[in-house]
């Protein structure tokens, strides 16, 4: 399989960084040349284990002032999702084990979204069913797991993978994985699809245009009791040019690697979380979307993401913490230079504010929270956070609830002011956990425009520099 990845006509660039060409080739000769181990053990063909599980979730959320006031027509929205699941754990024996989760989700309210017709039983966005894993794990012997399916990557804190379970849909992928699990060390090849591209004539370099990634994830375990989590990552990925929309526009091809460390501290009175990743690769700009007839352009971008915390057992569990945040962004967009930050697929919810307005990528900012526990099962919490553009020149990446912000910047209606600041987020929440495992949840967010915003022009005539709010309640259970 890695011999065929390194053929790929767009993986030739693999070839200008030599320690990752030889990390690959040399798992690649130890898969070829490593002696087929016989297991010393007797699988016991019947026993055979069924674990039932599931649950169901619904949240009601509500956007104030959604273009904070620049287009008052259009900038109020409420809208009611659920999703339900069931799970299905099938093991034989100790060595086999087949998992399967089955998700339906629904939503209604929104002003803006599906122009589908309504028909009870169609699945669009308004209502689907599907099957968001299904995969199978060999534990060939007592340190070698052996897994393929459709399942989530989700490595350490998340910061570069995460299931995103705050999502209907959470993501998940096809993929192989190779997992040695040691008593201090867990190392994992993987081999994962991303995405299967349409074929766009003229502008493609593969008859079968596609994502891949190659993932190499070594986790460090039992080190100390301080030690939660320290976890390292290298990615190549490989992305063919191609279309994700039928041909309305095209993706550039990307062959890029990226190292990142995360890691989490918890000692007796504090804790922190660390998150450090390098980015570096080149892009191959298809025709249509080339600016000055720039066909390839390198990659070079950075992330640094902190917080550490105090907690004290004698006030209720009370926790402060503040935390930075920096990642790259473009200096000049349009040259053969890139530098804007690509975080992949990490969770989304809270690592930029529990509003999720703003998204990783070309975003500095800074934070403080506490939270205390009132009585048992009850707790509440609060976090300030400051955010600026890391360039000025650079775009914004928005979140769900920047959608309309998001929409009219892309469209021109708004264009953003030369500030750097971005503006400030006030998030104040309350989580009720009852004996009986249903848990509730409440939250009220509030953004206030500054900088950019505030010094916005647009064709309503109004800049966006009213304050944008958010309420959301959500209920579940989970079994």
């Amino acid at each position: 399989m890695v011999y065929l990845l390194l053929l790929r006509p767009y993986n030739k660039g693999m070839l200008r960084h030599p320690c990752f060409l030889a990390l690959v080739l040399f798992f690649s000769f130890f898969f070829a040349s490593a002696e087929e181990k016989k297991p010393a053990y007797l699988l016991l063909p019947k026993d055979i284990y069924f674990q039932p599980a599931g649950g169901l979730r619904v949240r009601y959320d509500k956007l104030n002032d959604g273009t904070g006031k620049a287009f008052t027509s259009e900038e109020d929205d409420s809208r009611v999702q659920q999703r339900a699941q069931f799970d299905v754990k099938l093991l034989k024996g100790e060595y086999f084990e087949t998992f399967f989760r089955f998700i339906h989700f629904s939503e209604w309210g929104e002003s803006v979204g599906n122009t589908i017709s309504p028909q009870k039983d169609a699945f669009n966005r308004g209502n689907g069913l599907l099957v968001n894993q299904a995969w199978a794990l060999w534990k060939v012997d007592d340190s070698l797991g052996i897994q393929l399916g459709r399942a989530p990557l989700n490595f350490g804190l998340g910061f570069v993978y995460g299931y995103n379970d705050w999502f209907n849909v959470p993501y998940t992928f096809d993929y192989f994985d190779f997992a040695w699990d040691w008593e201090s060390l867990n190392l994992s090849l993987i081999y994962a699809k991303i995405e299967e591209l349409e074929r766009v004539s003229g502008q493609t370099l593969s008859p079968d245009p596609e994502e891949n990634h190659i993932i190499i994830n070594i986790d460090v375990k039992n080190l100390s009791d301080a030690l939660e989590t320290f976890n390292f990552n290298i990615v190549q990925v490989n992305r063919d040019l191609g279309s994700n929309d039928g041909g309305a526009s095209v993706l550039n091809g990307l062959n890029m690697q990226k190292f990142s460390l995360e890691t989490a501290l918890n000692f007796r009175n504090f804790f922190s979380t660390l998150f450090i990743s390098y980015g570096t690769g080149d892009e191959k700009v298809a025709p249509v979307n080339q600016v000055g007839g720039i066909e390839n352009v390198r990659i070079s971008h950075t992330a640094l993401d902190f917080k550490l915390g105090y907690r004290s057992q004698e006030l209720g569990g009370l926790r402060i913490w503040g935390g930075i945040h920096s990642d790259s962004g473009d200096k000049t967009p349009g040259d053969n230079e890139s530098q804007t930050f690509n975080p992949l697929y990490y969770n989304v919810y809270g690592q930029s504010g529990l509003m999720d307005l703003l998204r990783w990528g070309n975003l500095s900012f800074y934070r403080i929270g506490l939270d205390i526990d009132i009585f048992t099962g009850l707790k509440l919490g609060s976090e300030w956070l400051s955010f600026s553009r890391t360039e000025v020149a650079d775009g914004i990446n928005f979140g769900d609830s920047g959608r309309f912000l998001d929409s009219r910047i892309a469209s021109g209606d708004i264009i953003l002011g030369p500030g750097k600041e971005l503006g400030s987020e006030l998030d104040l929440w309350a989580d009720w956990n009852f004996q009986s495992g249903v848990n509730v949840r409440a939250t009220v967010s509030s953004f206030f425009p500054n900088g950019a915003f505030k010094e916005a022009t647009s064709v309503s005539g109004s800049s966006p520099s009213s304050a944008i709010t958010q309420f959301l309640a959500q209920v579940g259970y989970f079994f």
